[in-house]
């Protein structure tokens, strides 16, 4: 399901984002947001394309200038929507989408850094909960610091938000991945213990009638621990990508791979993106490690070895190896208790 990149600015300015370095990069080149007419020209890709829902991602979407208007145009042109968000709106922004009647509508906030922020951001990711609750879910970055602390703290944190905010019961998981300058990723050779500790966090949602979904991360087939084999949670073939579409209607397969760029207008249709990305991306340079060679479900197919994107940095001389791990929070401040 690809993507469309609203905005190059963001309240935020987490340690792990692998998009910073894009979102600067078309800053420099006096890019802040998306023109209406190349959203129209969006909006006209996604029909020939036969696709119905559009994903919404910044920065932060909700900062263009015709934000409200763009929600508008997919409602009259019958799209579902949904909108990647920080919660931290302009002023009266989330007061003005909650009155508009948008059929069709989701946000999904990134709670990482909820508990970090200081008291106006909370205020305002508070507002917009309160408001927008019934129609908006969470989401979370698992970062090496996960990883290395084992904790279930915080997704008792996020069990406590759904409550407290009455949240779509929903948890979409990403995993921190390398870019440009980022730290607290979860490197290559740590995949393993990230997969333990997502089956460990699965475990308590479902158990609060929670749902859980993590997003587009291939991980090798040596690497998903044996009780999550038959979970739809994890795969091992690398072969289905996001693709992105950038301000200026430049796109790329996913971020880590914004270097494998092209122009959205050459494309008829996804069909003709997606066969594009995969002729120009061949799963066969990925090696996770020695372990590949020979390997059965390598050669059968079942398996492409990890991500592509991971790999191609991986490669990259200029990528940090490994993340810094700064200290750990000291209070996770739990909303209320929750189990």
């Amino acid at each position: 399901m690809p993507t469309v990149m609203l905005t190059t600015h963001c309240p935020n300015a987490c340690p792990w984002c692998f998009a910073r370095p894009k979102m600067e990069e078309y800053r420099a080149r006096g890019i802040r947001e998306m023109s209406w007419d190349d959203f129209l020209t969006v909006v006209d890709f996604y029909e020939r394309s036969g696709i119905r829902h559009m994903i919404l991602l910044g920065g932060e979407p909700a900062w263009h200038s015709r934000f409200m208007d763009i929600l508008r145009c997919l409602r009259q042109r019958r799209f579902s929507v949904f909108v990647a968000t920080t919660g931290i709106l302009p002023d009266g922004l989330a007061s003005r989408i909650a009155e508009e009647y948008l059929p069709g509508v989701e946000f999904g906030v990134n709670s990482t850094s909820y508990f970090q922020y200081g008291d106006p951001e909370r205020q305002r990711v508070d507002d917009f909960l309160h408001r927008m609750g019934g129609v908006t879910s969470i989401g979370y970055t698992i970062t090496e610091r996960d990883v290395a602390a084992g904790r279930i703290e915080p997704i008792l944190d996020r069990v406590a938000m759904i409550l407290k905010f009455g949240l779509v019961r929903h948890l979409q998981f990403q995993i921190a991945v390398p870019g440009e300058r980022n730290r607290l990723f979860v490197p290559f050779d740590r995949h393993g213990d990230a997969a333990k500790l997502i089956v460990s966090w699965f475990r308590i949602l479902r158990r609060n009638g929670i749902s859980c979904g993590l997003d587009c991360h291939c991980m090798p087939a040596c690497q998903i621990p044996v009780e999550a084999h038959g979970e739809t949670l994890f795969h091992s073939r690398c072969d289905t990508f996001m693709v992105d579409i950038g301000p200026d209607l430049e796109i790329w397969p996913c971020f880590p791979l914004s270097a494998e760029k092209a122009e959205l207008t050459r494309f008829r249709d996804m069909g003709e993106v997606s066969r594009h990305f995969s002729a120009a991306i061949p799963p066969s340079r990925i090696v996770y490690d020695e372990r590949c060679d020979g390997c059965a479900e390598r050669a059968s197919g079942a398996c492409h070895g990890g991500c592509r994107g991971f790999q191609h940095l991986r490669q990259n001389a200029g990528t940090t190896r490994r993340p810094a791990i700064p200290g750990f929070a000291s209070s996770f401040r739990r909303t209320m208790p929750c189990v």
